[in-house]
C-alpha cells in the first residue's frame, strides 16, 4: 500500500518538503539565503538556493499548503519535459531574484506560485473550467497584492511569519510559471497542426 504511495512524483515533494524544513536551521539560512551583498561578492548560488530557506517554522508551515496542492494536482509519474517546466521556473525566477532590489530574501512561496499553475495545467483529475478558476484565483491574488488590481489587502501572513512577505517574488513566479505554460501550449499546438503538401 505505501509503495503504491510513494510514486516519484509524491516521492520528489516530499524531498522538496524536509529540504524546505531543513531550510530553517540557522546554518542552512547563513549559508543559502539570498543575501545581495554576498551574491555580489561571488557567492553566485544564493538567487538559486534562497527558495530552500524558510524565516522559521511557521514560515515553512506556510508554504507546505503548496507542496500538499501540489501532491493533489500532478499525476504519479511526469515526463522530462513536464519536469523540465518546474526547473525552467526556477531558473527564471532565481534570475529575477538576482536582478531585484532585494537586499535579502527567505521562502518557497515564489516559486510555488508558478509551480502550482504549472501543476494545474499538468492536471489530468480536473476539468478545463475547474483548471482555469484555480489559475484565475492564484493569479487574481498575485496581481492585486501587487497593485495591480484594486482589491482589499490583508496581512495576516506577515504576522504570522513575523516579516515583510515578499509580494514581488510571487509575480516572478506566476510570471515564470504563464511563460512555461504559454511555451508548452505553442508547441503542443504546432505538433498537432496537420502538414500540408502541394
Amino acid at each position: 500500500m505505501l509503495k503504491e504511495q510513494l510514486t516519484v512524483t509524491r516521492i520528489v515533494l516530499l524531498l522538496l518538503s524536509i529540504a524546505t524544513l531543513a531550510g530553517t536551521l540557522s546554518w542552512s539560512l547563513a549559508t543559502l539565503a539570498y543575501e545581495a551583498d554576498a551574491f555580489q561578492a561571488g557567492q553566485w548560488w544564493r538567487p538559486f538556493s534562497a527558495w530552500i530557506t524558510q524565516l522559521n517554522l511557521r514560515h515553512w508551515i506556510l508554504n507546505q499548503w503548496g507542496i500538499v496542492v501540489m501532491v493533489i494536482l500532478l499525476p504519479k509519474r511526469l515526463s522530462w519535459w513536464q519536469w523540465t517546466g518546474f526547473v525552467v521556473m526556477w531558473l527564471v525566477t532565481s534570475m529575477a531574484l538576482a536582478m531585484s532590489d532585494y537586499s535579502n530574501y527567505v521562502g518557497l512561496s515564489g516559486l510555488l506560485y508558478g509551480w502550482l499553475i504549472w501543476s494545474a495545467f499538468l492536471s489530468p483529475f480536473y476539468t478545463r473550467w475547474i483548471k482555469l478558476i484555480f489559475i484565475g484565483a492564484l493569479s487574481i491574488k498575485v496581481f492585486s497584492e501587487n497593485g495591480w488590481l484594486p482589491l482589499p489587502q490583508s496581512e495576516w501572513v506577515g504576522s504570522f511569519i513575523q516579516a515583510r512577505v515578499a509580494h514581488e517574488s510571487h509575480l516572478w513566479g506566476l510570471l515564470s510559471g504563464f511563460l512555461v505554460i504559454a511555451v508548452t501550449a505553442s508547441v503542443q499546438r504546432f505538433r498537432s497542426t496537420p502538414a500540408r503538401h502541394d
